[in-house]
């Protein structure tokens, strides 16, 4: 087999956030994670960066101390300073380690503060019509088979 242009770089891991910072397209925050070695047992800090849509799918999860599972993949950048900054791009994230590891059985559904629920990150707010509304009485035209 030809390992040649084969790239093992996706990342699972989990912790709690230690901070959240909105930057231009994405949003990026810490997560402190347990260390281990033979002797001892510490802590280490990952940056991790995550698009706006996907934040916004998830953004229940955002909050400091709270525990996150995250899958994602390695990348880096050089800063000003020409240091190389290395960082995880998530493409996962739930509270739920097998929603990561298994991928997800379901949509994710949450409640907006104003009650409204949230389904995979879209409102789903009820459409109010007035009965001269010509979709309103296209509505009514459906319904009446159900009757």
């Amino acid at each position: 087999m030809n390992y040649e242009n084969t790239n093992y770089n996706e990342v699972l891991i989990s912790g709690t956030i230690n901070n959240i910072k909105k930057l231009s397209k994405y949003i990026a925050f810490g997560l402190k994670c347990n260390t281990y070695s033979k002797n001892n047992k510490s802590n280490c800090y990952i940056s991790f960066h995550i698009y706006e849509d996907l934040y916004n799918i998830y953004k229940d999860l955002f909050y400091k101390d709270n525990k996150i599972f995250v899958k994602g993949y390695l990348n880096t950048y050089t800063d000003k300073d020409n240091k190389i900054m290395c960082y995880v791009k998530v493409t996962d994230i739930s509270n739920i380690p097998d929603d990561v590891v298994n991928g997800r059985k379901g949509p994710y559904i949450r409640y907006d503060e104003d009650g409204v629920m949230v389904w995979n990150g879209k409102r789903c707010e009820s459409n109010s019509y007035k009965e001269d509304d010509p979709e309103y009485l296209e509505l009514l035209e459906i319904l009446k088979e159900f009757e």
